[in-house]
């Protein structure tokens, strides 16, 4: 069983990774390989909405960093997208990386692929109330759900503003954990 972590901060130190690696240690004590990728550091072009992909049995017509990625995620039993809320809503590179996953969508090959993948979402955020970005989180969810995925949590861990804030944590950290756990 292989679980992708997809982190998405721009931030060293980041909380949400910190959570993702949490929730990954959960998986691997019950005998998960797992990987994360920092998006962040990587060159990933937005869709163009060219269509290409729809004539070509969901190849997308940019090649560049991305190609890693759809590998590793149809190599994948579960997935974990860690996603910060900055202002309001995911990361700018959660959203690119999302949005190229448009290549897949309307094909029943890669739909039964995903049908027995499941993804989940972490996400950390400052002070912001949940009501002000939970939708997002929810749609985002649906846009994975839309694909075939099976749909899992949804971890939300506020009051984390402050770049490592989350290692004295505990119980945030035991929520991610049980995620990693639940993902299984």
């Amino acid at each position: 069983m292989k679980v992708l972590g997809i982190n998405s901060s721009p931030r060293e130190e980041s909380n949400v990774r910190i959570a993702l690696e949490a929730a990954l240690e959960a998986a691997e004590a019950k005998g998960a390989e797992t990987e994360i990728i920092d998006i962040n550091a990587l060159a990933i072009s937005p869709c163009q909405a060219d269509n290409y992909c729809k004539e070509h049995d969901s190849e997308c017509a940019l090649h560049d960093e991305m190609d890693d990625i759809y590998k590793k995620i149809e190599e994948a039993d579960g997935i974990i997208l860690g996603t910060p809320i900055y202002f309001f809503d995911i990361t700018a590179q959660a959203k690119t990386v999302i949005d190229r996953l448009y290549c897949y969508f309307m094909n029943e090959k890669y739909s039964e692929l995903f049908s027995n993948k499941k993804v989940a979402i972490i996400a950390t955020n400052g002070g912001a109330p949940v009501e002000a970005f939970e939708g997002s989180l929810k749609t985002q969810m649906v846009a994975f759900e839309t694909l075939g995925f099976q749909t899992g949590d949804i971890l939300v861990l506020g009051d984390n503003n402050i770049p490592g804030a989350i290692k004295e944590k505990e119980d945030q950290l035991g929520k991610a954990k049980a995620l990693g756990e639940n993902l299984l």
